[in-house]
């Protein structure tokens, strides 16, 4: 039972006893070990192992899985499964996978956030994740990709590594997070760092570390940042029942503290963010029904070739071939904290689909759901230390909104109080720009063309001390951007091609020069044949005829009557029949002004006097279908069509009639229905009759016959 805990437990035990007076204590035996391990916990983590052993082994080549699971306030081992066959006829099984240092990958990031939030960032910090060299040190995203603009929450949540690149020099490098890794229950980064260090690497995960520290340092998160000690005994008791050791007075005394209890909220924070996970999958697998949950996944890669270049070490040139060799899912609620790694024992790759979220997630969530039931927790969601503010801010910049800040890319966060943001989002701009180039407006280019749009400067929080990532993020959305318009937003969305957007236009330096569009300097000419100067035109709407010329293509016609609105038209027929408003008095002269615009927002207008008379004509109407002496079957569907129009004004509605029968009332074209026709059987009419806005009626009628 649980044999590699047993074995664990013993190792511990001697440790404990190591400067013991009495040197044969443990070799004598009759000693009483009372473990933590909580039965029913390490039942559902053997169960959840053994269900997923053979799927894992066969689809992702991983033989070996490992999970521990603690009370991430006493720190007690209540679940420990360091192998899949422990009894199996291969000695990989044997050996303790929990206690063997393994590259965590992404899984190692939340220290290195941890560090750039001690340091005065937070999860708003924006980290553009785009194509980025650090030295001689290009890291790539996992699927290639890049995802542009993006706060720290984001970055980390979908686990993105040119972000956390950049966090880990936020958060003073490689020696200051082996430090706070090392404080908070991961010492085996810092004990094993090599020689010539891990660099920047670090940041996703190349130190070697075992799940069982790993475990630990997601507990001191939980834990509001203290650290105590991993135990798997509770207390030793001799033979005669005499106790020899109690952990709970080992343990005594405050816990140390390895982080500010409100860093590790803000981690927490994010890690239990659903929203700042990449997609349904991602929100499914790390989330436990009934409680908050805070998790995040980790794959490493093992280079099986490198490119042959003269005079370069061959273990230290660039990778050609690589496949994963560790995955790994660590996560905590408020009561309990699991990680679950799975590989193999023999260091051999896994298949290339393999990678934390698809193998070690499902693992994971299975048992923590497991446990929750078990469990029963009262308290199922994270508490908010004392000296955190929430404040609304651009995701733009991760500073106070402003007016140009679309409403949109507002969001709240959470900030220690002593950070909070107080300048105004330095990422948007309003500029008056060209409406046809996109350019600064000038003097050389018409007035009527300029227009104040949002506009983004990318903002880098840490540029005084990394210039070179203003100059990554200008050089990647200037070659990159395409403009496509966002769908019901009435903001441009620049796409990127691999994959990132920007969220408004990037700003323009150029002004604008009448050169770069010629044709804008053919001007449009405009006259209104009618109504003529002091003609009289029909009331309540008249059809006005017009006549012009453009260098390039009509843009709009807005049409006005006494400054109030008619109509603006952006495509044909650029003359309609107009509505004047009801605020108009039919009584009276009254000015009637027309205004064109070209493709180049060249502007001219016209107007003219008009008074109004009561429209006596009626308007046109024509039954096109049914044509008339049709025969038809009873309860046959009965196509009504009609075609109308009026030379003087504008059709309000067209009804349809079978008999005196109405059937329908269209007020706008197409004028047609479908009618299932349920009447007697013999001669019956069916009338169109077209009603203008005047009131004035025409109809049009035909004879049909029902079988």
């Amino acid at each position: 039972r649980a044999p590699h805990f047993v074995l664990w437990a013993k190792d511990h035990a001697e440790t404990l006893f190591a400067n013991s007076p009495d040197k044969g204590l443990l070799e004598r035996g009759g000693l009483t070990i009372q473990t933590t391990l909580d039965w029913r916990l390490q039942e559902a983590a053997e169960q959840v192992v053994a269900a997923h052993k053979d799927d894992v082994s066969k689809r992702f080549l991983a033989s070996n899985i490992a999970l521990v699971a603690m009370d991430p306030e006493t720190r007690e081992i209540l679940a420990y499964v360091g192998n899949t066959d422990y009894d199996g006829n291969t000695s990989e099984g044997k050996i303790d996978m929990a206690q063997v240092p393994r590259q965590p990958g992404s899984s190692f990031k939340p220290f290195v956030y941890a560090a750039a939030f001690a340091n005065g960032y937070g999860p708003a910090t924006v980290l553009y994740d785009v194509p980025t060299t650090f030295g001689d040190y290009a890291p790539q995203n996992f699927e290639g990709s890049f995802w542009g603009l993006m706060s720290a929450r984001r970055a980390l949540g979908g686990s993105r590594n040119i972000p956390a690149v950049k966090a880990y020099f936020l958060g003073s490098e490689e020696d200051v997070i082996l430090e706070l890794a090392d404080k908070m229950g991961v010492p085996s980064a810092k004990a094993h760092k090599p020689e010539k260090g891990y660099g920047a690497s670090l940041a996703i995960g190349s130190a070697e570390v075992p799940l069982i520290e790993m475990v630990q340092g997601y507990a001191t998160l939980a834990d509001e940042g203290d650290v105590k000690p991993v135990t798997g005994i509770i207390k030793v008791t001799d033979t005669r029942g005499t106790l020899l050791l109690s952990m709970a007075d080992e343990n005594a005394g405050a816990p140390a503290r390895a982080l500010d209890p409100r860093i590790a909220y803000e981690v927490t924070s994010v890690l239990s963010d659903i929203g700042a996970r990449p997609n349904e999958y991602w929100k499914t697998v790390l989330s436990v029904p009934g409680t908050q949950s805070a998790a995040k996944t980790g794959t490493s890669n093992k280079c099986l070739e490198r490119e042959e270049k003269p005079g370069v070490d061959p273990n230290l040139a660039p990778c050609k071939k690589r496949r994963p060799d560790n995955v790994w899912t660590i996560g905590y609620t408020p009561v309990l904290v699991a990680g679950v790694w799975a590989g193999n024992a023999t260091s051999e790759p896994l298949s290339d689909k393999a990678d934390g979220l698809t193998v070690a997630a499902p693992i994971w969530k299975e048992f923590m759901a497991k446990a929750q039931k078990i469990l029963k927790p009262a308290v199922t969601g994270f508490t908010m230390p004392e000296g955190i503010v929430q404040a609304q801010i651009s995701l733009l910049s991760g500073e106070l909104p402003t007016e140009c800040t679309p409403v949109e890319l507002r969001r709240s966060d959470i900030f220690l109080v002593e950070n909070a943001p107080t300048k105004d989002d330095p990422a948007c701009v309003q500029l008056e720009v060209d409406k046809v180039t996109g350019l600064l407006a000038s003097e050389s280019c018409p007035a009527e063309a300029r227009e104040i749009k949002s506009f983004l400067v990318p903002y880098n929080a840490a540029g005084r001390d990394f210039p070179q990532w203003d100059t990554d993020v200008a050089k990647w959305a200037q070659a990159q951007a395409m403009e496509n318009p966002r769908s019901g937003s009435g903001l441009s969305l620049f796409v990127i091609g691999s994959g990132g957007v920007l969220p408004l236009p990037l700003a323009p330096t150029q002004k604008c020069d009448i050169s770069l569009t010629p044709g804008r300097t053919v001007k449009p000419t405009l006259a209104i044949i009618s109504p003529t100067p002091g003609g009289t035109v029909n009331y309540p709407s008249f059809a006005p005829k017009l006549q012009y010329t453009v260098g390039s293509r009509v843009h709009s016609i807005e049409y006005m009557i006494d400054g109030k609105a008619m109509a603006t038209v952006t495509s044909t027929p650029w003359t309609p029949a107009l509505r004047v408003p009801k605020s108009i008095e039919k009584a009276g002269s009254h000015i009637f002004h027309v205004t064109l615009t070209d493709q180049y927002f060249n502007q001219i207008s016209a107007e003219t006097t008009v008074t109004f008379s009561t429209d006596s004509s009626g308007p046109d109407i024509r039954l096109t279908s049914p044509a008339d002496g049709t025969e038809i079957a009873a309860k046959s569907p009965l196509t009504m069509r009609a075609e109308s129009g009026d030379s003087g004004g504008e059709v309000k509605y067209v009804e349809f009639f079978i008999d005196e029968q109405l059937i329908t009332r269209k007020p706008v074209a197409p004028y047609e229905i479908v009618y299932p026709l349920n009447v007697t059987p013999g001669t019956h009419t069916v009338r169109a009759v077209a009603t203008d806005l005047a009131g004035n009626t025409a109809e049009d009628a035909v004879m049909i016959t029902v079988q």
